[in-house]
């Protein structure tokens, strides 16, 4: 075999592999053997706390914390926006017309001033396992 020859047999074996393996992962993924997406790690309350007292606990404060800059976040889940009695609440959100569920929060905290321009809150949370660990400890502020 000469090294044109070997070469062209070695194109031809990968392309093969490459093919073989699309099947297998097509076949287990019809098959709900695999999933098509990197399954992502279960939300985490205790995460969702660190990412709290990192990116939130500033300003909105939290059960034992009173007067702060931003409205309190307990109850948020289920509650219009910037109806909280304390804080301050940006014209926007008043004018929002928005009651906070956990796909407008997910959306609103990944990206405040494009979700909603004109929000006063600065920062936000892009990475989407922060976003579900920090939309769990949420959930248990009642």
């Amino acid at each position: 075999m000469n090294v044109s020859q070997s070469d062209t047999f070695h194109g031809s074996f990968t392309s093969v592999l490459k093919i073989a393996s699309w099947v297998i992962v097509a076949t287990l993924t019809l098959a709900g053997i695999m999933s098509p997406t990197p399954l992502r790690a279960a939300s985490d309350e205790a995460t969702g706390k660190q990412i709290y007292d990192v990116h939130c606990l500033g300003c909105h404060g939290d059960e034992k914390t009173t007067g702060t800059i931003g409205p309190s976040l307990i109850g948020i889940v289920g509650r219009k926006a910037a109806t909280g009695e304390s804080g301050v609440h940006s014209r926007a959100l008043m004018e929002a017309d928005i009651t906070w569920n956990e796909v407008l929060l997910r959306k609103f905290l990944a990206a405040p001033s494009r979700q909603v321009p004109g929000t006063i809150m600065p920062v936000g949370v892009s990475d989407p396992q922060q976003l579900d660990d920090l939309l769990a400890y949420l959930r248990t502020l009642r």
